[in-house]
């Protein structure tokens, strides 16, 4: 995939927008006793930023829209208690979202189920040769073990009172530590499939947005 200089900005930008989100959430959580109303408008944008994915990818649009409406009408109601309470939400969150991908991407490793990181290598490469299934059937299972260690640190910091910790664990570390998965996919990749055709960190990041740009949100069964 090539990379053009109007992507390349759009990259930067959302970079710099989740960098200025993770540091306000950040400041707002450790000084939480202050900065109330700074959290609670902060705690929901995850929460809005998944509600409007549903909505767009969703069938019943009409149905979406209005549980949308009932929810901002639930939030207006209970909101002096969300302004006291905001880190909770930025918790279930970070570890929900957590337990969420590793589900997401260990579910896809039982049975004879395609892994969900051979899928995204077929978005970009079609048809796949063995080694190559096999090595993205093991990326698959270093992602949903990193979801999982994140998921327990989530737990640990956040539950036994280390405030300050989760919140650096949750809005800084996180990204930085996901970002790091990439590159170091990347740099294995080089080493274990030296004569593959070569995706670069930003390939890998596009197929995982491709994939879920495209998905559709699933009912529980």
């Amino acid at each position: 995939m090539i990379s053009t200089p109007r992507s390349r900005t759009a990259l930067v930008f959302a970079g710099a927008l989740f960098v200025a989100f993770a540091g306000a959430a950040h400041f707002a959580i450790v000084d939480a006793r202050h900065e109330t109303a700074l959290g609670a408008w902060l705690s929901l944008i995850p929460v809005a930023a998944f509600a409007l994915w549903c909505v767009r990818r969703t069938q019943h649009r009409y149905a979406a829209l209005l549980a949308v409406a009932a929810a901002v009408v639930v939030l207006w109601s209970v909101w002096p208690a969300l302004e006291r309470n905001f880190p909770r939400l930025f918790f279930v969150e970070h570890a929900g979202a957590n337990l969420a991908l590793a589900i997401m991407f260990g579910r896809t490793l039982v049975g004879n189920r395609e892994a969900l990181c051979t899928r995204f290598a077929r978005l970009i490469h079609g048809t796949l040769p063995p080694e190559v299934e096999r090595y993205t059937r093991q990326v698959t299972a270093a992602w949903t073990i990193f979801f999982v260690v994140f998921f327990a640190l989530s737990c640990l910091f956040y539950l036994c009172g280390f405030i300050a910790a989760w919140s650096l664990l949750a809005n800084i570390l996180s990204p930085v530590f996901v970002a790091g998965m990439f590159v170091v996919e990347y740099l294995v990749r080089h080493r274990v499939l030296p004569k593959w055709e070569r995706t670069g960190v930003l390939g890998g990041v596009r197929a995982f947005t491709r994939h879920f740009g495209t998905a559709q949100p699933e009912a529980p069964r």
